[in-house]
């Protein structure tokens, strides 16, 4: 346990991973949007998804953390075990303070009408029929499947090598062209948008199998990758 902390205050120790870059970008984001919104004048609702910025970073603090610290912890003799569990106590650690955040904000967006600019950043349209804590639960495991979906990504290439990048997105380039083409050809993507929107719910839920395949997928291949 004792090693699982120790990776756990490593990680902490970048506060600028972990913390700062992410909510750097958010506040940049906020700034513009609300310039704009006031800019306006006018009344009207400006609907941004400058949001989404938070959840693309978790995705790629997933691929980076592996190659700043996966070294540095092995060298210091941790277990291959230990970073991993420490790493994920992180993950989650950092991820729900995220969500609290990102939460608490949303409520402060819909009480001041749009910041009192009309502006919608935090408050996510389709999630508006949802309690704060269903919410807060959606922030956090979105937050949680994005980055773990980086880290085994990551895990990948630690395992064995650019090539296994080339590899990957190659086919995932190659299966998404086709998948496109799919939809395009048989116009799937006007039904395909209204399931989604019907459905999304169940999506959200998907993701907690996601994240634990993910990780097992980033345990597996750790325990055998090189420093």
């Amino acid at each position: 346990m004792n090693r699982v902390k120790q990776v756990v205050m490593l990680h902490l120790r970048n506060k600028n991973t972990w913390f700062l870059v992410p909510w750097a970008i958010l506040g940049a984001n906020f700034l513009i949007n609300a310039l704009i919104a006031l800019s306006f004048n006018d009344g009207e609702t400006v609907n941004t998804g400058a949001v989404a910025s938070v959840f693309v970073y978790a995705f790629i603090a997933g691929t980076l953390t592996l190659k700043e610290t996966f070294p540095f912890a092995i060298g210091l003799s941790i277990r291959r075990k230990d970073y991993f569990f420490g790493t994920a106590l992180t993950v989650l650690l950092v991820n729900s303070i995220s969500g609290i955040a990102l939460t608490i904000l949303s409520a402060i967006e819909q009480a001041t009408d749009g910041w009192n600019v009309n502006l919608h950043l935090f408050k996510i349209g389709f999630l508006s029929d949802l309690s704060y804590i269903g919410i807060l639960g959606f922030n956090i495991l979105v937050l949680v499947h994005c980055f773990f979906l980086g880290f085994a990504i990551s895990s990948l290439h630690r395992r064995f090598g650019s090539m296994s990048m080339y590899i990957f997105f190659t086919a995932m380039l190659l299966i998404g062209t086709i998948g496109s083409y799919t939809m395009a050809h048989f116009d799937l993507w006007s039904d395909f948008g209204h399931w989604v929107v019907d459905n999304y719910m169940d999506l959200f839920w998907y993701m907690i199998p996601l994240v634990v395949i993910y990780s097992l997928i980033s345990y597996g291949l750790l325990r055998k990758a090189a420093v």
